[in-house]
């Protein structure tokens, strides 16, 4: 009798979790749909047990990661319709590198999106003595997000396997889909049955758990995603032209600004300072360009007069 009690106790536990889980994240349709995915996922025990282990470490993780993408995320997002591909593909990004820009991995994978340097050069970004372009916000993200394109057009054809692609390539989950027999994603990345690897199984419920709480502004009591938001989406990155040999500290100095703030958005500038005869540009604040315009074009324009 204790034994059926317990039972059903639990029965009724994972039912509520279920339930709450739906009501938590409302928008969990849209989150899913964006990647391709079926919708009854959300009701996938491995997911469900996955969200309830790590939503409260991965909410902290998330604030912390936003606001570190001030001027970033909303530049990335920018992006992201232009390419008309799903703004959800910022998470994979927060991911990959928690949009710090000087993110280096153990194999040397750099950048927001981390980029291993074979790839990078596959992909046209310049990596040289002076420059590397996988830290530059701007071209790594237009990169990534051709390199997806190609992943998903000419491989898989569906927006999750992709994502998952990014981590472990496609030939990674052609394979793991040879042997399930199917592409679905509760099936392909059974637990117990080792389809994937388990660092890409945990690599799409991250970013899939990212999505939702990003989604559905699941942040302590009183604060929500938007509020942090507000805070710096009218403002974005911007870049500009400069002269060979520019430095940045003296562009920090004209644009008044925090030379911290321009040296993160302009990593890939490895001398911090522009190559002489070189199509590098320099990124800054959009709300810094009238000032820009105002203080150095118009000044070099002078000087060049003179």
């Amino acid at each position: 009798m204790k034994f059926y009690k317990t039972l059903i106790t639990l029965i009724f536990f994972h039912i509520s979790l279920f339930a709450n889980i739906v009501k938590d994240f409302p928008d969990h349709n849209y989150v899913l749909n964006e990647f391709g995915i079926d919708e009854s996922y959300i009701y996938d025990k491995d997911f469900q047990n996955f969200i309830y282990k790590n939503r409260r470490k991965f909410t902290k993780l998330f604030i912390r990661a936003v606001n570190r993408g001030q001027l970033i995320i909303p530049t990335m997002r920018e992006i992201m319709y232009q390419k008309d591909i799903s703004p959800l593909f910022i998470y994979l990004a927060m991911v990959e590198s928690a949009f710090k820009t000087h993110a280096i991995s153990s194999s040397s994978a750099g950048g927001l999106w981390q980029f291993v340097k074979a790839t990078a050069l596959d992909e046209n970004l310049i990596i040289n003595e002076y420059i590397d372009e996988r830290y530059d916000p701007i071209k790594a993200t237009e990169k990534a997000i051709d390199y997806l394109y190609k992943i998903h057009d000419n491989r898989l054809g569906k927006w999750y396997l992709t994502a998952m692609a990014y981590n472990c390539g496609a030939g990674c989950i052609q394979k793991g889909i040879d042997m399930a027999g199917t592409d679905r994603l509760s099936t392909l990345i059974n637990p117990n049955a080792n389809y994937i690897r388990k660092e890409t199984r945990d690599y799409i419920k991250k970013i899939l758990l990212f999505a939702l709480i990003g989604e559905n502004y699941l942040f302590k009591r009183g604060d929500n995603l938007g509020v942090i938001k507000y805070k710096f989406d009218n403002d974005m990155i911007t870049p500009v032209r400069v002269r060979g040999g520019e430095r940045l500290q003296n562009i920090a100095s004209i644009l008044r600004m925090d030379y911290s703030i321009l040296k993160k958005i302009n990593l890939h500038l490895k001398k911090d300072f522009v190559p002489p005869n070189s199509n590098i540009r320099v990124n800054i604040p959009t709300s810094r360009l009238y000032m820009f315009r105002t203080l150095y074009e118009q000044r070099q324009a002078y000087n060049r007069y003179r």
